[in-house]
This record gives C-alpha cells, structure tokens and sequence, in this order.
C-alpha cells in the first residue's frame, strides 16, 4: 500500500463513525481557537508596543539620567536628606562632557525643561502646547517628516488635535507653515514670542501623551528665553541626556555600554527598558489564556486517543486481514498514525480559520468604538509563522497522542486478530 493510498484509506476510516471523530475534532477546534486568537492578541499588541517604542526613539538611543537610586536601599523609599540639594539631580555642563567621553557614545543631546506658554497660527487663537525633544521617532510621522537636529532654524512636528485647532483644513495644508511659540522667563516674568516652522504631523499613539517633537534649534530657545535673569549657577542644567550610539548596537554591546555609564555615576536606559514592563504585563495575560488553550489541548489529546483505542478494537479482524495480505506493522501504524494527524490538522486548520474570521470582525468593531483614536494598533493580528506554528504543533501533538493507538495495531497478531468476535 503506497502513500497516498494510506492516507485514503485514513481518511475513509475516519467517516465510518462520524459522530465521534466530529466530537474528537471539535476538542481540538476549540484548543486551537483558543491558542490562536490569544497568540494573535499577544502579537497585535506587542506589534503596537514596538511602534511605540519606535516612537519614542531609535533603538541604538541610550537615555541617561543623574542617579536618583544611588542612596536608596533596594525597593525602599528614599530618605530624606536636607543636605542633598536639587542639583544632586540635575546634569550640568562638566556632567555632559564626562558621559560624551564614555567609550561607545558617538554623540549626545541634552534634554531641558522646555515648556512652553502657548502656540498659536492661522486663526490667531492660542493654545497649550507640551513639547518633547525628538530622540529619533520612527514609522510615527502621518504626513510631512521628523525635524531636522542639524537645522539653523526651531521646527516642530504637531500632533494632530492641533490642526484644526491652529485654523487648517486638514493636515496637508499645515506642511512647511509658521505657529508662534510663546515662552515666559523664569526670573523676569517677559514673554517672547518666537515663530517656528510646522514640518510634519505626528500620528495618534498611546506613549506619545499629547507632546509635540521639536528639534535642537527650537529647545535653545525656549532654554535661552527661560535662563534670562537667571544667576550661572542655575544655567544649563539638564534632566537627561541622549547618547547616541553606532547602528545596529547588539544587546550585548549595549549592556556593557549600560555598565560603563553606571559605573561614571548615573543611571542608564534604552526605550526598550523604559517600556519593557508593558510588554512583560502583556506576555504575562496571554501566557494565561494559551494555559486555557493548552487544557482545552489536554482534552482534545485524550479524546484522539479514546477514538483511535476504539477504531482499533472495531477494526480488529480488518487489521487482522491486511496484515494476512502483507500490509507491514510499519504500514499499520502510519495508517492510524495518518488518521490521528488528519484530526489534528482539520481541528487546528478550523480553530485558526475561525480565529482569523472572528479577530478580523473584533479588530473592525474596537478600531470603531474603544479603541477609537489609538492609530496603528490592531487587537489582534496573525503572522504566517503563527499559524502555521500552532497547525504544526497542534499536528505533532496529535501523532503523539495516535502513537499508543497505532503501536497496539501495528503489534496485532493477523491469527488472533481474524479470530476476534
């Protein structure tokens, strides 16, 4: 018997008794369900989490900071010190030049206090706006581009909100326009008012806050006008620095530059770490649901190996017969071993299919009601490696569980099993 007839074969025994390889095939289709729509979830928001951290900067970014853990006992509150002055938590101008000497930094920026008044443009109104120096955004800009750092001249990237609010139709008109920027010195309480140049338009996001992203030029400003009046002392003090690094910087390579910052005194941390926590949590809830999949598996595996126990006792004196024709012990349990993957593959290939069907339906209701606004993020999305991995596993798993089933058929003896009532 060659191949393709085995698996005819398996494929018609498997009809003989409907009802109950349909019954096997629906454990199967609801474990399979149940693992994909929840790896779906767990890609769909990672996927988003990602972008996120695309846009809040590049992943060879390094963002360091004065040591706030450097007198704090391990997950105490830090106590109190009266000695301790503000600029215990500040990095000055000699602080930035001991991290640009670091080896591994190829370049810095500095972030300040850089708040500004309001914003204003072509309606004349004027409103709050929350800028953020841009540390490298990525996949984040709708229309237009990211600013330029090495520009003679403040750009700004708006939020969307901002548009019409400014007085524009929509976002293409605001490309390459001019906003007024308001900012009000610390010491003597003047205003100035400086123009600056509208580049781009930032999308929607979760981490983003509502803050629009400026360049160099547009962060000396607002530090400049703030300073006035200001003694030296209190002068071009920073909260944060970004180093960046060369291109394409392995884990490994970033850890120990990590190290060696840590070991200058200050404490050191990519996006990735910034955000990490909100991975874990996601990976933490998913990892739950698939457990529910995999019993709902557990199930399913018990019920291929009860339906292949009683095909094989059903099937007795047939066994018996092909084995007395010369069908080999080998060829005997590739055909219940076929019959067992055929309930695998049908019962995964209709769990991912349904999960597919009903995640597409989820994904279109949620971007439409509570996940209105948040651009990018689809709930729930499959990758091909996905699915074919759940198919595949779901298929092993199977074999496995036929395993039993088919050794005892294959092991028949062709004599006993002719005589069987």
């Amino acid at each position: 018997m060659k191949f393709f007839d085995l698996m005819k074969t398996a494929v018609s025994n498997l009809s003989r008794s409907k009802s109950r390889t349909i019954l096997t095939i629906i454990a199967v289709f609801i474990g399979a369900f149940t693992i994909a729509i929840t790896v779906g979830l767990n890609i769909g928001i990672n996927r988003y989490v990602t972008q996120q951290i695309e846009g809040v900067g590049d992943e060879n970014s390094l963002i360091i900071q004065a040591n706030y853990e450097k007198n704090r006992a391990s997950g105490s509150p830090q106590e109190y010190n009266p000695n301790k002055n503000v600029e215990d938590y500040i990095l000055n101008s000699e602080d930035v030049k001991k991290i640009k000497n670091i080896q591994g930094i190829d370049e810095i920026s500095t972030i300040s206090d850089s708040k500004c008044d309001y914003v204003s443009g072509k309606n004349g109104k004027r409103f709050v706006i929350n800028t953020q120096f841009d540390v490298g955004v990525k996949n984040q800009i709708e229309i237009g581009k990211a600013v330029n750092q090495k520009a003679t001249e403040p750009e700004i990237v708006l939020t969307t909100d901002y548009v019409k609010a400014l007085g524009y139709k929509n976002s293409k008109e605001v490309i390459n326009k001019e906003v007024k920027v308001a900012v009000t010195s610390q010491t003597t309480g003047e205003q100035t008012v400086f123009t600056a140049k509208i580049v781009g338009i930032r999308k929607d996001s979760l981490i983003q806050a509502g803050s629009s992203l400026v360049n160099k030029v547009f962060q000396d400003k607002v530090i400049k006008i703030h300073e006035t009046g200001l003694p030296e002392k209190l002068r071009n003090q920073n909260y944060a620095v970004v180093a960046k690094t060369k291109t394409n910087i392995s884990k490994e390579e970033m850890a120990k530059l990590k190290e060696r910052v840590e070991k200058q005194g200050y404490e050191a941390q990519t996006v990735d770490d910034q955000i990490g926590s909100i991975r874990n949590v996601v990976n933490a809830v998913t990892g739950v649901l698939i457990l529910f999949g995999a019993i709902a598996l557990l199930a399913a595996t018990f019920g291929i190996v009860n339906t292949l126990f009683m095909s094989v006792q059903e099937r007795t004196r047939e066994i018996g017969l092909m084995k007395a024709i010369g069908l080999s012990r080998h060829k005997v349990f590739l055909l219940f071993s076929f019959e067992a993957i055929l309930i695998g593959f049908i019962g995964s290939c209709l769990g991912v299919l349904v999960a597919f069907g009903l995640g597409s339906s989820l994904n279109a209701f949620a971007s439409s009601s509570f996940l209105k606004g948040l651009d990018g993020l689809t709930l729930i999305s499959f990758s091909p490696i996905a699915v074919f991995g759940i198919i595949g596993l779901i298929m092993l798993i199977a074999f496995i569980a036929g395993t039993l089933p088919a050794r005892r058929a294959s092991k028949l003896n062709p004599i006993k099993a002719l005589s069987y009532e």
